[in-house]
Formats: structure tokens, sequence, C-alpha cells
């Protein structure tokens, strides 16, 4: 019996550390996949080395080399970028490549051979106290066993789902990047006005139509918006510096980036998410996984909560695809308003350079109109982002990355 309590004992301790261990449920690395958390390094730890990658040279050809890595960052190109260069990319590839080849699951069948002589010992047992321990010992390591099972290509489906959350991120933020420069744009046509204003109010008090509390309000406004500006470049060069490290270059870097492309509007139209729903949940990173794991358990208690796992994961794909679908039309509506608005904004502005020249406007009422156009112009291009955005997440979903639950 001593010896069997031990044996119980050395078969849970390592199955408890190895469920701590066990890579994350798909969830929960989705979950931790902000941008920050995959660019930060400990100060013991080095960097990545920049554009190095564990691709061998062969696998493309000079001139895909030569661009990937060169120092322009394109919008097309950040799939390859983090699939070559992103820290965590770079170490699960390692990682899956030393494992891959392994049994990694010979020691649970090392257990689970033990878990059989507990099964034996406890069916030998000369008393009812004795039969009882031991097969609710045996039980319980066999789901613990069971549930930790996973094999390499269940370790796979998990890094593909990791590196198309990373890719899916850098995409937004080379889109946030894009979009802030518009945002600065905005804040300095608001200084611009703001200081025409405050130096019209200064002439005003210096004829007595304004006080010195209405000059002192208006340069509060201009210093109010010079703070602005400010947060807004130091939030502009977070994102800057993030992205860089998540596509392999220094957090100093200052990589030629290109603008990215257009949303095709086309598509709009042509997205059916009914029929994608089928490839949608086929190649669902959640819906692979769980089925795959169906194939490696023999506890029926986990059998059907591994079912209804997959139940929910195809819902929950479902229910991805429906609502990204929902979220593109309703930003190719926002779209079609803002260019509505810029029609009438540049007309304004037209009519505002013709008063100017006859001398029928003033520069402060110029300046007032130039700022609406120049917000309605970078609302375009805004909902133009957004709707590229849109369009993506709607093929991520089709691909199997669930984006929306």
């Amino acid at each position: 019996m001593k010896n069997i309590t031990k044996k119980i004992t050395r078969i849970s301790t390592v199955l408890t550390a190895s469920i701590l261990s066990a890579a994350l449920p798909l969830t929960a690395l989705a979950a931790q996949n902000s941008p920050d958390d995959n660019t930060y390094q400990p100060k013991d730890v080095q960097t990545v080395d920049y554009k190095k990658s564990l691709t061998p040279e062969f696998a493309y050809s000079a001139e895909k080399w030569a661009t990937l890595r060169d120092n322009i960052m394109e919008y097309g190109e950040l799939a390859d970028l983090i699939h070559e260069y992103n820290p965590t990319v770079l170490s699960n590839r390692s990682t899956y490549k030393d494992q891959k080849n392994k049994n990694l699951n010979d020691i649970y069948d090392d257990y689970m051979k033990d878990i059989d002589d507990i099964w034996d010992q406890a069916d030998n047992a000369d008393n009812d106290v004795t039969w009882a321990s031991l097969r609710y010992s045996a039980g319980l390591l066999t789901k613990q066993a069971d549930n930790n099972y996973e094999d390499a290509e269940m370790e796979k489906i998990q890094y593909d789902q990791q590196e198309a959350k990373l890719v899916y991120q850098a995409q937004e933020m080379m889109v946030s990047l894009e979009q802030s420069a518009y945002n600065l744009e905005n804040l300095q046509s608001t200084r611009d006005l703001l200081q025409q204003q405050y130096e019209a109010t200064q002439a005003q008090m210096s004829v007595g139509m304004a006080t010195q509390t209405d000059v002192l309000t208006a340069l509060k406004s201009v210093q109010d918006q010079d703070t602005a500006i400010l947060t807004a470049k130091k939030s502009q060069e977070n994102v800057h510096r993030n992205l860089c490290l998540m596509l392999g270059w220094s957090a100093d870097a200052q990589p030629e980036i290109r603008e990215v492309p257009q949303p095709d509007l086309s598509r709009v139209d042509a997205l059916d998410p009914n029929a994608d729903a089928q490839t949608a949940i086929d190649n669902n990173y959640d819906v692979r996984y769980y089925t795959k794991k169906a194939g490696n358990l023999t506890s029926q208690d986990l059998i059907e909560s591994n079912q209804a796992a997959i139940v929910n994961a195809k819902d929950t794909a479902i229910r991805s695809l429906k609502t990204q679908y929902n979220t593109v039309l309703t930003t190719r509506d926002s779209l079609n308003a803002a260019k509505a608005q810029l029609q009438v904004a540049e007309a304004n502005l037209n009519l505002a350079q013709a008063n100017l020249a006859v001398g029928s406007q003033t520069k402060l009422q110029y300046q007032s109109t130039l700022n609406t156009y120049t917000s309605a112009k970078n609302d375009v291009n805004t909902k133009e982002l957004q709707l590229l955005l849109a369009l993506e997440a709607y093929d991520w979903n089709v691909k199997g990355l669930t984006t929306s639950n």
C-alpha cells in the first residue's frame, strides 16, 4: 500500500506541474496578445537580432528577401514580417521546431501504464476503503493525463492562431499610425484657427472691444491645443515604436512607412456571410483545436465537455463573422456620409477663397472654413482606413481567426 501511495503522489505531482505549464487555452492566448505584450523585452534579455530569421535562405527568392530586409514598412508585407521577425513568433517557431519530431506524450503513456497498475491494485484490494481510495485516485489521474494530452498538431494550431492574431494587430497598428497623422493635421488646423482668434481678440482689445480676460482666455485655448498636439505626437511615437518592435526593427528605428492601400469598395456588395459561414467554421482555430483534441480523449466527461467546446466555438465563429459583416456595412455607410460632408465643405472652401481674394471675407473667417474642410477631408480618410480594417477583419474570420465574440 505504501508503494502505491508513493506512485499516486508522484504521478499526481508531475501531472499537476505539467498541467500548470501546459499551453494556455486558445481564448487566453488571444487575450494576451496586445502589442505591448509582444514587444516588451525584460532588461536582462537581448532583443531579437535585427532582420534575423529562422527561415532558410532558399525558402524565398532573392528579390523577396531583399524586400523583407529593406528599411521599408509596407502593409502588404506585414504577414511575412511577423512570420520572420516577430519575437513571439520566432520563439514559437523555435520551440515547435525543437519539439515537433519528439513524441511529447511518451511520458503520459508511461503515466497511464502506472495508473493501470493502480487500477489492478484496486481490483485486488483486501478491503472496501482501499479499493475506493485507489479507484478514485486512478480515475482522477486518468482524467488529468487525458485532458493534458496535446500532440504536435494541436500545438501547431495554437501557434498559428497566435501568429494570425499578431498579423491582425500589426494591421491595426499600421492603420492607427496613418490615422494619427490625419488627427495631427486636424489638431494643427484647429491650432491655426485658435491662434488667429487669439490675435483677433488682441486687436479688439486695443480698440476697446475686448477685455484682458478675453485675451487670456483665447491664449489659454491656444496653449491647451498645443498640449493636445504634444499628447497626440507622443501617442503616435508609442505606436510607431511598438510596431517597429513587432516587425523586427529596433525601438528607435525610422523605417520608411508606406501608406496603407485604399479599401476595395466593390467587395462590400460581394460579401456573403451565409456562403462564407462553413468556410469560417472549417478554418476556425478553436474548432480545429478542439476537434483534434476530441480524437485524443478517453474520459467520457472530457469527451462531453470538449464536444460542448466545439459547439460553442462554431457558434462563436458564425456570430463573429456576421458581426463583422454588419460592421463592414455600417462603416461603408459612414464613409459615404463623410464623402457627402466633404463635398459641402469643399464647395464652401472654394467660395471662401473667392471671397477672400476680393476682400469680402476676413482671414479669420477663411481659416474657420478651411478648418472645417480639413476636418471633413480627414474624416473621409479615417473612414476609409476603418473600412479597410473592417474588410480585413471579415477576411480573418473567414480564415479562422475570431475577431469578435
